[in-house]
């Protein structure tokens, strides 16, 4: 069952269980403890999904749907005067703070369950593709006589930036964040600038 077919009592149960799994894992979730939060028996939440598998799998489509629309929505909102994905870079501590859909997503991405991980990381990889395609469409824009090589150069190396905050975020290191959030700021400005400049020599 994919959330883009759950009931609407599958669906609530599915939002508790994001925030189950997102802040304890696959293996220390359990289904009795969201059955309460649901306000159901855990023999009930049984009408809805055959395991802890279908309904994990259910909770990722909802993450990855959440944060697949954040990032449309950042590279959306970006101003002139901003660097291709800075938007994105500069709230991303702030949404893991605020969103258990990107919680829930990073913790499987780098836990995956052993039943279902193909589908998890397939799930992500997707998620990663699609913020390719939006930083490489907003760089594109900004500078159109940039080549495909060095665009897509540039897009790899925003994208291993962007996963190494994500590696900070899951494993708590303050100042191992702030030092490559800077340090991934200043990558954009440069390369910014340096892309600026080339436009204007042509």
């Amino acid at each position: 069952m994919s959330s883009t077919n759950l009931t609407s009592a599958a669906e609530r149960v599915a939002q508790l269980a994001l925030l189950h799994f997102a802040d304890r894992g696959y293996d220390a979730a359990s289904l009795n403890d969201i059955a309460l939060s649901a306000g159901i028996k855990k023999a009930s939440l049984y009408a809805h999904f055959t395991g802890k598998d279908e309904l994990y799998t259910s909770v990722l489509n909802i993450a990855l749907q959440s944060e697949r629309d954040y990032v449309d929505a950042q590279f959306s909102s970006e101003k002139a005067g901003q660097a291709p994905g800075e938007l994105y870079m500069l709230n991303l501590r702030s949404r893991y703070a605020e969103s258990g859909a990107l919680r829930f997503l990073l913790r499987a991405a780098f836990y995956p369950p052993a039943a279902i991980e193909q589908r998890v990381k397939s799930g992500f990889e997707h998620y990663l593709d699609g913020m390719r395609g939006r930083f490489l469409a907003s760089l594109e824009t900004r500078f159109p006589a940039i080549g495909s090589v060095h665009a897509n150069l540039i897009a790899e190396a925003y994208l291993a930036l962007i996963d190494s905050l994500h590696v900070e975020l899951i494993y708590g290191n303050e100042a191992a964040y702030a030092r490559r959030l800077d340090a991934l700021r200043q990558l954009v400005s440069i390369v910014g600038l340096t892309l600026v400049e080339g436009t204007a020599s042509r």
